[in-house]
C-alpha cells in the first residue's frame, strides 16, 4: 500500500509538472486534502508531501506563466494587505532576531505557506472558468465525502493510517499502529485525511458554501447539487465540528440575507439573533469545562488572558515567527501538543488563530491578517451586483473568518479555504477584464462603412453617366 501511496504522490507532481492548467490545478487541490501536512520526508525542517506539492505548483507556475505570477503578485487588488502581513512577519523576525535569525526563515516559510495558496489560485482563477472548476472537482469531493461517511460507519479512519504510513516520518495525534477511531461516546468524528476533525470540518463547510449558490446559477444541474450539498452536510455532522456546523448556518444566513430588502433584512438579521441566542446557549451549555464535551468557552477566554499576558514584553510585534509553536506548545502523554501557563495549568491547543496571531507577531500581526480577510470580502461583497453573475463568495470569507476565529488553523485547515477564495478572487478579476473588453469595444468610435463607401461609389459613377 506505501508504494501505491507514493505512486499517487508522484503522479500529483507529474501532473503539476507536465498538465495543462486545468490538470495542474486539480493535481494541487486533490493533493493539499490527500495528503496532510503531518507526514513528512523530512522531520527537522519540516517538509511535508504537501509543502512539496505548493512549491512545485508555484516554481511551474514562476516560470511557464511568468507574466501572470507577476500580476498574480504585484497587480492584483490584494497587494495593500498582503504587502502589510508580510511586512509584519519581516518586522516580526527583525525585533526578536535579526535579518539572517532562524526568526526569519520561519517568517518566510509561514509567507509562502500560508499565502502561496491564495497566489497561486488566483493565477488559475484569472485564466479559467470557476464553473468548470465546480464541475471538475464534483467527483472528486463525492469520493471523499463517501470515504468520510464510511468512516463513521466503520468507526475507523483507513485511508488516514495507509497514507501517514507511507512516509519516512509523522508527527500528528494518531498511533498508526493502532485502529484509528476519533469517535467519541458522545459524538462521531471524522477528520478523512486532514490532521484533526476542525481541519476537515473547515473543508467541509468551504466546499459547502461554495457549491451552495449553485442551487439558482443552473450551470451544474440540480439533481447533482442537491447530492452534494447533502454529502457535504453529512459529512459535516460526522466531523463532529460544531464550529464547521455553525459557521456553515452562519454563511447560508448570510446568502439568504443579501436577497432580501433593507426593511426585511434588518427584521430577518433580529430573528437570526434572536433565534441564535438559544443556539449559542445551547452550545454554551456543550461548551461548559468538563471532560469529554470539548473546548469550553470559558477554558477559550482563560487562552486570550494567556496569550495577552505572554505578549506583555513585546504586544507590538510579537515573540516571533513561529514561536508559539516551538516555545511553548509541549506534547502530552497522549501525544497531542498542549500550552501550559507558568503555573503549570493547561491552556489546550490555543484554539484560535487569535491567540497564535498575537503570540507569534502580536497586535500588528493580528490586525494585518483580519485586514486581509476583510479586504477580500469588501471586493466580493462590492461586486456581487455588478457583474453578469452574482459573485456569491462573500459567505464563505465571513464563515472562513468565524471559523478562523473560533478554532484556529488547525492541521493547515486555511489552505482549504485561501484556495477557494484565491480561485473565487481571479475569476472576479477575470469577468471584470472581459466586461471592460466588451464596453471598450461598444464605446469606440465606428470607421466609415464599406457601403456608405461603395455607395458614394455609385453616385459617382451615375453623376458622371449623366
Amino acid at each position: 500500500m506505501s508504494f501505491l501511496v507514493l505512486f499517487l504522490f508522484f503522479a500529483i507532481l507529474w501532473l503539476i509538472c507536465k498538465g495543462d492548467s486545468k490538470k495542474r490545478f486539480l493535481a494541487f487541490f486533490a493533493g493539499t486534502l490527500l495528503f496532510p501536512n503531518v507526514c513528512l520526508f523530512i522531520k527537522s525542517p519540516s517538509i511535508s508531501p504537501q509543502h512539496i506539492i505548493l512549491y512545485t505548483f508555484l516554481f511551474i507556475e514562476c516560470f511557464q506563466n511568468r507574466d501572470e505570477f507577476s500580476d498574480g503578485l504585484f497587480n492584483n487588488p490584494l497587494w495593500i494587505p498582503l504587502g502589510l502581513s508580510v511586512g509584519s512577519y519581516i518586522c516580526t523576525a527583525l525585533f526578536n532576531g535579526g535579518i539572517f535569525s532562524i526568526d526569519m526563515y520561519y517568517g518566510v516559510r509561514d509567507i509562502v505557506d500560508t499565502f502561496g495558496y491564495l497566489i497561486a489560485a488566483y493565477i488559475v482563477g484569472k485564466r479559467s472558468d470557476i464553473h468548470e472548476f465546480a464541475k471538475d472537482i464534483f467527483p472528486f469531493i463525492v469520493v471523499c465525502c463517501l470515504f468520510g461517511i464510511m468512516e463513521g460507519l466503520l468507526n475507523a479512519n483507513y485511508p488516514y493510517k495507509i497514507i501517514n504510513s507511507a512516509f519516512p516520518s509523522y508527527s500528528g495525534l494518531y498511533d498508526l499502529n493502532t485502529n484509528i477511531s476519533l469517535s467519541q461516546n458522545w459524538r462521531i468524528r471524522t477528520c478523512f485525511t486532514t490532521k484533526h476533525p476542525t481541519a476537515f470540518g473547515t473543508f467541509l463547510a468551504t466546499m459547502f458554501l461554495f457549491y451552495f449558490p449553485y442551487i439558482k446559477k443552473g450551470t451544474i444541474p440540480h439533481f447533482k447539487i442537491l447530492l452534494i450539498l447533502g454529502l457535504l452536510g453529512i459529512n459535516i455532522i460526522l466531523c463532529g465540528s460544531r464550529t464547521a456546523l455553525f459557521c456553515t448556518i452562519i454563511g447560508i444566513a448570510a446568502y439568504f440575507a443579501d436577497r432580501l430588502s433593507l426593511i426585511i433584512k434588518i427584521i430577518t438579521a433580529g430573528l437570526i439573533l434572536f433565534s441564535f441566542t438559544t443556539i449559542l446557549a445551547v452550545l454554551a451549555s456543550n461548551f461548559q469545562s468538563g471532560r469529554g464535551h470539548g473546548s469550553s468557552l470559558d477554558f477559550r477566554y482563560q487562552q486570550l488572558i494567556f496569550s495577552i499576558v505572554t505578549i506583555q514584553n513585546s504586544p507590538v510585534w510579537g515573540n516571533g515567527n513561529k514561536y508559539a509553536s516551538h516555545n511553548i506548545f509541549v506534547e502530552n502523554e497522549a501525544g497531542a501538543m498542549r500550552a501550559e501557563d507558568s503555573s503549570g495549568q493547561d491552556m489546550g491547543g490555543l484554539e484560535s488563530v487569535v491567540f497564535t496571531l498575537l503570540i507569534d507577531r502580536g497586535f500588528v500581526g493580528l490586525f494585518s491578517y483580519y485586514l486581509l480577510l476583510f479586504w477580500i470580502f469588501c471586493l466580493f461583497y462590492s461586486n456581487r451586483n455588478k457583474l453578469s453573475e452574482r459573485n456569491d463568495a462573500f459567505i464563505i470569507v465571513i464563515a472562513g473568518t468565524l471559523f478562523l476565529t473560533l478554532s484556529g488553523s488547525i492541521g493547515n485547515s486555511s489552505a482549504f479555504l485561501f484556495m477557494i477564495l484565491g480561485l473565487q478572487l481571479g475569476n472576479l478579476d477575470r469577468e471584470k477584464e472581459l466586461l471592460q473588453v466588451e464596453e471598450d469595444s461598444e464605446t469606440e468610435p465606428e470607421s466609415p462603412s464599406t457601403d456608405l463607401h461603395q455607395n458614394g461609389q455609385e453616385q459617382v459613377e451615375l453623376t458622371t453617366d449623366e
